[in-house]
């Protein structure tokens, strides 16, 4: 037998207290002969100290072949990477362009209808013609622009990433 438990006093318990409901079904304490743990077995052996957190990192060296692995991952990642943004900005360039051309476009047109058909309801009228409300087509155009170029480069950077861990599970594994 071991002497681990040779400190512990030797205290009889007995259960809590008896107990009676009443009709509001609370329980009433009438024996307080219990003994409580705290006091069968004080904590006066334990020593308090500060909580302290220790972070250790492994730092070990990579072997040759990991090491060549990565350095090939990290090259196929940063043109990846390049890749997927030159195509991202290309794209969304051409496609700004032609989305703004469009909208110019339109906005002209109808700016030339806006004003004919001012001047034909003046002239018909026999007044002068006033100052018609024209469409912003050149802001219009470069916001669509604009528009097209940040929601190309985004995808591009949803592209690079996919490429990048694609080119990480393959090179390098999981990393834990």
């Amino acid at each position: 037998m071991s002497d681990i438990f040779k400190d512990i006093p030797k205290v009889s318990y007995t259960s809590t207290a008896n107990t009676q409901t009443t009709a509001e079904n609370k329980p009433q304490v009438e024996n307080k002969t219990a003994v409580q743990v705290k006091d069968a077995l004080p904590a006066s052996k334990v020593q308090e100290k500060a909580d302290t957190v220790e972070i250790s990192t492994k730092d070990g060296k990579k072997g040759p072949i990991k090491g060549l692995k990565g350095f090939i991952a990290n090259i196929k990642k940063f043109f990846a990477t390049t890749s997927a943004y030159t195509k991202g900005v290309f794209k969304g360039l051409t496609t700004g362009a032609v989305a703004g051309s469009i909208v110019y476009t339109a906005g002209s047109a109808i700016n030339f209808f806006k004003t004919h058909a001012a001047q034909a309801a003046a002239k018909k009228a026999g007044e002068e013609l006033t100052k018609v409300k024209k469409l912003p087509n050149k802001v219009l155009a470069f916001a669509v622009a604009g528009i097209a170029l940040v929601a190309n480069i985004w995808n591009a950077s949803l592209n690079a990433t996919e490429a990048n861990s694609q080119i990480d599970h393959r090179w390098t594994g999981h990393k834990k």
